[in-house]
This record gives C-alpha cells, sequence and structure tokens, in this order.
C-alpha cells in the first residue's frame, strides 16, 4: 500500500538550507516507517500563493488526492510562515499530523523574554491544531505554550528530526571521510536576520571575529564561513575568509561532514553537527533555540549570548578550548526517537490508500 502525504514545510524568504534539512528529515523519518511506500507532495508554507499552506485550493486537492498531510518541521508558528483559510480547514477530511513545529519568544530591549510581533495568533493556532489527529512539538516551550491554550488528546515533545540525519543520510556519504582535509567553520546568521535588541545586535560582527580567530588558533587551519541563508552571503564576506553556501541538501550534508570543529549562530548546522559528533558550539539568542537545546540535554554544547553577553569572550574561549574531539550523545535522544517514531506510526495507521 503506498500513500500519498502532502507535506506543508516551509521555504523562507531566502531559501534557508535549514528548512530544507529538516524536510529531508521528516521525509525519511516518515519513509522508514512504512517501508519508502509514500509519494511526498511538497506544498510551501506560505508565500507562493493558492497553492501554498492549507488554502482552499490546497485542501481541495487533499481531499481529492492524498492520503494524509504533514505539516513541519520548522519555525511554522512565527515569521508569518504558514498560510490557512479556517473555513476550508473545517472541510478537511484526511489526517493531519503535526510534526517538530516551534514557538518561542525573543528578547526585548530590556533583554527579558517577550512576545514575538509575527507570532501566530493564538485563535488561529488552537483552530490549526484542533484538526491535527498528532502534534509532536519541537521543544518544551512549544509544549508549554500549545498546552497553556488548549488540551490536545495527541501532543508530545518529539525533539527535532534532524539530529539523526547522520544516520538517515547514510546511504548518500559516509561519516568518516578524510579527517586530514577537514576544516573549522563559523556558521553565521546576518545580524538584520536575528531578533535581538539592537544593543546586542552591533556586537555580533565583532562577536563572529573573536569566533572565527578562536577556532583558527584550536585547528591551525584557515576557517570557513557557512551562510544557511542567501540574506547571510553579503555579511559573511565581510570576514575575509572562504565562504560557503548551498541550498542542495546533498552538498550541505557533505559540507558538514567535512567539518572539524564548529561555532554556530544557526541551530541547524549544530544538530547535524552533533549528529556526525563534530565538536561544536552552539551559541543561543532566543527561546525557541535555548528550549530546544534543552529538551536534548545539550546545554554543554551551548552558550546563550544574550544571557552571558557580560562574560561572552571569556566564556567562548573557555569553551572552545576544552571542546571534546568528539561529542557525546545524551540517552534522552534515544527516548525523543522513540516519541517521533510512535507519533508517526499513529498517523499512518489512520491514513488509507488513495483510490
Amino acid at each position: 500500500m503506498r500513500y500519498n502525504i502532502y507535506h506543508i514545510c516551509p521555504f523562507g524568504h531566502g531559501f534557508n538550507i535549514g528548512n530544507f534539512l529538516i524536510q529531508q528529515a521528516v521525509r525519511r523519518m516518515v519513509e522508514r516507517q512504512c517501508n519508502g511506500a509514500v509519494n511526498f507532495i511538497t506544498i510551501p508554507a506560505a508565500g507562493f500563493g493558492a497553492k501554498s499552506g492549507l488554502t482552499k485550493k490546497t485542501i481541495y486537492d487533499i481531499n481529492q488526492t492524498a492520503s494524509g498531510v504533514i505539516i513541519g518541521g520548522g519555525n511554522l508558528f512565527e515569521n508569518g510562515e504558514i498560510e490557512f483559510d479556517k473555513g476550508a480547514l473545517r472541510a478537511l477530511r484526511k489526517p493531519m499530523m503535526v510534526y517538530s513545529t516551534s514557538y518561542g519568544n525573543i528578547y526585548g530591549s530590556d533583554l527579558s523574554y517577550v512576545r514575538r510581533t509575527d507570532a501566530i495568533n493564538d485563535g488561529d493556532l488552537v483552530t490549526l491544531l484542533e484538526h491535527a489527529d498528532v502534534v509532536l512539538s519541537r521543544d518544551a516551550a512549544t509544549y508549554n505554550h500549545i498546552e497553556s491554550l488548549m488540551r490536545h488528546p495527541d501532543h508530545l515533545v518529539g525533539g527535532c528530526p534532524s539530529v539523526y540525519i547522520s544516520d538517515l543520510a547514510n546511504r548518500e556519504f559516509s561519516k568518516d571521510g578524510q579527517q586530514e582535509a577537514r576544516f573549522p567553520l563559523l556558521a553565521v546568521r546576518n545580524p538584520d536576520q536575528m531578533n535581538i535588541p539592537l544593543s546586542q545586535k552591533m556586537k555580533m560582527h565583532h562577536l563572529s571575529e573573536r569566533c572565527l580567530d578562536l577556532l583558527e588558533s584550536r585547528t591551525n587551519k584557515p576557517a570557513r564561513v557557512l551562510c544557511n541563508d542567501q540574506r547571510d552571503i553579503e555579511y559573511a564576506m565581510s570576514f575575509g575568509r572562504d565562504i560557503l553556501y548551498t541550498s542542495d541538501v546533498y552538498e550541505y550534508f557533505n559540507i558538514l561532514n567535512s567539518v572539524e570543529a564548529a561555532i554556530s549562530f544557526r541551530v541547524h548546522t549544530s544538530l547535524p553537527l552533533w549528529s556526525l559528533r563534530r565538536p561544536t558550539l552552539n551559541l543561543s539568542y532566543d527561546e525557541r533555540s535555548e528550549s530546544l537545546i534543552n529538551t536534548l540535554g545539550m546545554e554543554a554544547c551551548d552558550l546563550n549570548i544574550i544571557e552571558r553577553r557580560e562574560t561572552i569572550f571569556e566564556d567562548l574561549k573557555n569553551h572552545v578550548e576544552n571542546m571534546p574531539e568528539s561529542v557525546a550523545i545524551p540517552p534522552c535522544w534515544d527516548t525523543l526517537h522513540d516519541i517521533q517514531v510512535e507519533g508517526i506510526n499513529r498517523f499512518l495507521t489512520k491514513l488509507r490508500p488513495v483510490k
């Protein structure tokens, strides 16, 4: 029995490779539970007219041709990242799973957490989730927010499937490779795209320069600068190092597989690097990143650059100098993997082949 699953996922304005990484991880997790007997029909979550999100046109097509629909993963509950029509949603007749989506606050001008101005309306979020058969929140902050609004009968914290990518993509590349060819990496984010106070935003270039110096001192090799998003490219060029960018997820795997050690402003660079066991320091600056790191038990490999702003350079130096040669994966990853697999299977049991 082969399923048609509509996969509604974020693309982002800058074609962020992190979104495509999550997309691949979700699909591979699902494929494994149905022995590959699935066709994924990709639908952008927003920004592509009638054929995006859960619009009238998309829901009509789902009812006609789909076995079910998966929403996520990614930051679909903010940034205006998902479009849906409330009236049409009431006509959805196929099972729906919300998989590894996130919601979180940001730091305001007083450096305390505040609600994002582009967060999904609470009423809209409840309406969307009321039509979901299975909901796997990416992290505890997302779970707690949803539970404060409603009690969904099948809602758990599942983490992010991209932490399992080195196993899920093992057919495409070897995790070993040539160690002598590996290089240090800084994964940047253009400060203009960071939701942090202006007082902190102005410090990001200098902080990034310090990261590059520490990586090069640790490895005795020139560092490279990774852009996850096209909007990072001009900023990355300002550091005078080779930059790396791709919108192809297989090229992205190979880039990460060539990394010796890394510092990352991008959590979806940190996660696959940890999956490869590469020493990587993640730099957090909002609730969704911090909560995901805590959910995954990776606090020892994370530095909150807002909370630690007064001692950031000393903390950064200590972290980099004491990075292990190989990252230890905490037992909770196995638990979260099982939660994801069980949630996928509960969703799959509701599907029927399209006739």
